[in-house]
């Protein structure tokens, strides 16, 4: 009997409990933190959240509509326009959804490397939806941009293991 080439994947599932307070807890933190500590405007503590679920979930319809929501939530808290981050977000869903079917996701450093990866995607990607769709297009600071993902791939590291203690098997 031949022996088949592809690996067992586990599929991890949150209660809905837990997903629904997590993304309430990033939004909530992403509106408030700034305004009493101002470096932490570089932080995108959604964007973690919605890395994670993606590639705990392995599923990439879950993964476009779970970026789309927190995008949007994420734009009508904060002052950019309506549908920015959410075209983001759902684009850095799907890529790590993507991801965990490709790879072995369950180290702590894989998913760190690939946090790192998809918050640089989401800024690069923000900035060119800004410069194609905005008419004075803002200034690219190539600094903010490398300190919003060397800071953003700190706190996943903290962040992956506090929400790995709440996963279950499928």
């Amino acid at each position: 009997m031949p022996v088949s080439s592809r690996r067992q994947v586990e599929v991890f599932r949150m209660r809905p409990v837990v997903l629904g307070v997590a993304v309430f807890a990033s939004l909530l933190a992403q509106t408030v933190l700034p305004l009493t500590f101002p470096r932490a405007r570089f932080l995108d503590l959604p964007l973690l959240v919605v890395i994670y679920f993606s590639v705990q979930r392995r599923g990439k319809l879950f993964g476009i509509g779970l970026g789309t929501a927190v995008g949007l939530l994420q734009d009508a808290l904060s002052h950019h326009y309506i549908g920015l981050y959410g075209m983001s977000k759902a684009l850095v869903a799907y890529l790590a959804a993507s991801a965990s079917v490709k790879f072995d996701l369950e180290q702590l450093l894989a998913r760190f490397i690939l946090a790192g990866i998809l918050v640089l995607v989401h800024g690069a990607f923000l900035v060119g939806l800004e410069r194609a769709l905005l008419e004075p297009p803002p200034p690219f600071v190539s600094l903010d941009l490398a300190t919003t993902v060397l800071s953003n791939m700190a706190v996943a590291l903290l962040l992956f293991y506090l929400l790995d203690r709440f996963k279950r098997p499928a």
